[in-house]
């Protein structure tokens, strides 16, 4: 790894310190807690196909890489906190997960609950 990469680690870590959350990760059955911070996004408004527009609340969660239980994380996927439920899904033009350096992670997720 780079000293760029470690230095991003670092201040991921230290971000996660100050500002993560507890969440609940999710996969089929089986239920594991990491510290993530949440990063809500603009919603998006998405034509539901029968007149009606519904509203999508694109929420990203930024982890540690080695802190999940899971590598990669999967569409379907579940991260559970403060009582909202979202579930690990594309956005538009990326799949569900970018990697911002080898030791942080950036989930994309929307609100299901």
């Amino acid at each position: 790894m780079t000293d760029f990469d470690d230095a991003i680690g670092d201040m991921c870590a230290d971000l996660l310190l100050e500002c993560g959350v507890s969440c609940v990760y999710s996969r089929g059955t089986t239920d594991t807690t990491v510290t993530m911070e949440k990063s809500s996004m603009p919603p998006m408004y998405v034509d539901s196909g029968t007149g009606s527009v519904i509203e999508v609340q694109p929420v990203d969660f930024t982890a540690l890489t080695v802190s999940l239980p899971y590598d990669p994380p999967l569409r379907g996927d579940r991260i559970a906190v403060n009582g909202l439920t979202y579930e690990v899904q594309p956005t538009t033009g990326e799949k569900v997960f970018r990697r911002i350096s080898p030791q942080v992670t950036r989930i994309h997720t929307k609100q299901i609950g």
